[in-house]
C-alpha cells in the first residue's frame, strides 16, 4: 500500500459504458482526467455546461505522475495533491482562455477528512480531531473554495456553515430551474452567501453514520449521541448525557462542556426530536441488486 503499483489493483477505467484500460495506469489518472475537462469545456463552451470533476486521488493507493514524483515536501501524498493542483490550474486557466470566467461558477472541496489508518498517505486534518469516517471535525468538516470572477469577491472568507448537500439547490437557482415540490430537500441555496449579498441559510448539520443519528451541530454547538474512530478497531461509544463543545472556540473538540450548558444540550435534543419526526425510511440503494435491461 506504501510503495503501491498500479498493476497490483486490477480497477478499469471506462467511458460511459465501455471498458478503455484494466488495470488502469493510475500513475496517469490524474493528468488524464485533467485533460478530459479541458476538452469536456472546449467543446461546451457554446452551451451553459456542468461539469464534475471528482478526482480518484489523493485517496490510497497514492499514485503521481513522473512529472509530479519528489516535487514535494510532504512525500508521496503531496507529490499527488501537487498535480491535482495543477489540473485545476489549467481548468481554471481554460475557462479564462475561452472567456467563460465570468460567467462560470467552480466549486472545489472534498467529501471527508483523512484516512489516519494511513498515516502519511492518507492526509491531515490539522488542527481537528480524528478523521475519515468519524463525525468528529476531522471526519466532517472540509475546506470549500469557490471562483467566480466579478461575481465572488477575491481572497474573502466565508465561515459560515454550509454543506455538498447545498450544492444542489445553488445550481438549481443559478441556472433558473425549478426543482420539484413533492419532497423535502435537505440543502439550502447558497448563492446569497457566495455572493456576499447575505448569510448562509443552514443553521443546523446533522451527522450520520449510516442510519444512525450520531451528532448534531446548531450554530457554535455540537453534540455527540455516538462517538467511534473509525476503521481501528474501537467500539461505538454512547454518550448519555450527550457531549457538547462548542466548536468556534474549540474546533479541536477537547473541551468538553455540556455541564455548563445542559439549556443547549436540552434545545439540541428537541431539534433532534423534530427533525427524526420528520425521516421516513426508505430502500437503501446500496443494498437494492442492480436490475439488468
Amino acid at each position: 500500500m506504501f510503495q503501491p503499483k498500479y498493476e497490483h489493483y486490477n480497477v478499469p477505467l471506462m467511458r460511459d459504458e465501455k471498458i478503455i484500460e484494466r488495470p488502469a495506469d493510475q500513475n496517469t489518472i490524474t493528468k488524464r482526467y485533467g485533460e478530459e475537462a479541458v476538452q469536456f469545456i472546449r467543446k461546451n463552451k457554446d452551451k451553459p455546461f456542468f461539469l464534475y470533476l471528482a478526482h480518484n486521488l489523493p485517496h490510497v493507493p497514492l499514485f503521481a505522475s513522473q512529472k509530479f514524483v519528489d516535487t514535494s515536501l510532504r512525500g508521496l501524498f503531496g507529490d499527488v495533491v501537487e498535480e491535482i493542483d495543477y489540473t485545476i490550474g489549467q481548468v481554471l486557466h481554460t475557462l479564462k482562455q475561452q472567456g467563460l470566467d465570468k460567467n462560470t461558477l467552480v466549486l472545489f472541496t472534498s467529501d471527508n477528512g483523512p484516512w489516519l489508518t494511513f498515516k502519511d498517505h492518507g492526509g491531515s486534518a490539522g488542527l481537528l480531531r480524528d478523521g475519515k469516517g468519524s463525525t468528529w471535525e476531522g471526519g466532517m468538516r472540509e475546506p470549500t473554495v469557490a471562483w467566480w470572477p466579478g461575481t465572488i469577491k477575491s481572497a474573502s472568507v466565508i465561515t459560515d456553515m454550509a454543506s455538498t448537500l447545498d450544492v444542489f439547490p445553488t445550481i438549481a437557482e443559478l441556472a433558473g430551474a425549478k426543482i420539484p415540490s413533492d419532497r423535502i430537500y435537505d440543502g439550502y441555496s447558497m448563492v446569497d452567501l457566495l455572493t456576499g449579498k447575505g448569510k448562509s441559510k443552514r443553521n443546523i448539520m446533522y451527522f450520520y453514520r449510516g442510519a444512525q443519528l450520531r451528532a448534531i451541530r446548531k450554530g457554535p454547538w455540537k453534540m455527540h449521541l455516538f462517538t467511534k474512530t473509525e476503521y481501528v478497531g474501537q467500539k461505538v461509544q454512547r454518550h448519555d448525557p450527550p457531549l457538547l463543545y462548542n466548536v468556534e472556540h474549540d474546533p479541536s473538540e477537547k473541551y468538553e462542556i455540556g455541564k455548563k450548558h445542559p439549556e443547549v444540550i436540552e434545545d439540541l435534543q428537541k431539534e433532534i426530536a423534530q427533525h427524526q419526526a420528520t425521516i421516513k425510511p426508505v430502500p437503501s440503494q446500496l443494498e437494492i441488486p442492480l436490475q439488468k435491461n
